[in-house]
């Protein structure tokens, strides 16, 4: 996230997106979905690569910290795990929408720290996730690719919605009692970047691989242990 424009920007168009069918899936979804961002001075944003929020530095701070820091909460969709990707015998996961309070500082012109903690996830609305990350960025020619360590830690409530195996689902679907406790998820690395063919249009994309870790890596539904994300983005600034 950038800080926040000296005007309100409007851009559009579309996004090639790849991702897990389901977490721990081998199975992959790949979508064609349009793309929109609203960015407004105030620090508030709605954004399909960003989710709905506001970053409260600008209000707060004023315009100046916001260059350096970001703090507020967002609103951002998990899928789940959909009913075609679900073995005979295990409850379905739902969509959901997740609250997350982020705190971002630019510790270094070379090095961003990032945090957020949500909540909202599971099936009964209870799970939360622990994110932290460090970002730097590679200069290739005039652009800039941002590469981005990062680990999640997560509670029982969210590992047992997405990975564990309950006594009723074990005997319905013949896989074995899974009860994962809290702790880390996963581990990540991921690369992304923006290069803009003119004032108004510019492409941006990301690749990351998320390693689960723990209790979600050694779960019976996990079929594969590497989570990796793609997506590709045509914008129109208007």
């Amino acid at each position: 996230m950038d800080a926040p424009p000296e005007t309100a920007s409007w851009s559009g168009g579309a996004t090639a997106h790849s991702w897990p069918s389901a977490p721990g899936s081998r199975s992959r979804s790949d979508d064609l979905l349009p793309a929109l961002e609203y960015l407004a001075p105030s620090g508030a944003f709605v954004s399909t690569d960003l989710g709905i929020g506001w970053n409260l530095v600008p209000l707060l701070a004023g315009a100046e910290a916001a260059r350096t820091w970001q703090v507020g909460a967002r609103l951002w969709p998990q899928f789940g795990r959909p009913s075609r990707f679900t073995p005979n015998g295990i409850d379905r996961l739902g969509p959901r929408v997740t609250t997350e309070a982020f705190a971002n500082v630019q510790a270094t012109p070379w090095l961003l720290l990032q945090s957020g903690l949500s909540w909202g996830s599971a099936r009964h609305h209870d799970g939360q996730l622990l994110e932290l990350g460090i970002t730097s960025g590679l200069p290739v020619g005039d652009d800039l690719i941002a590469v981005t360590l990062a680990a999640t830690a997560a509670n029982g409530a969210h590992l047992r919605s997405s990975y564990g195996v309950g006594p009723g689902e074990s005997l319905a679907s013949g896989l074995p009692e899974w009860r994962p406790r809290a702790g880390m998820m996963d581990w990540s690395v991921a690369l992304s970047g923006e290069h803009k063919f003119s004032e108004r249009w510019s492409v941006s994309g990301q690749w990351l691989n998320a390693r689960l870790v723990g209790d979600a890596a050694r779960s019976p539904l996990t079929s594969s242990k590497s989570q990796q994300t793609f997506s590709l983005s045509l914008w129109h600034r208007f």
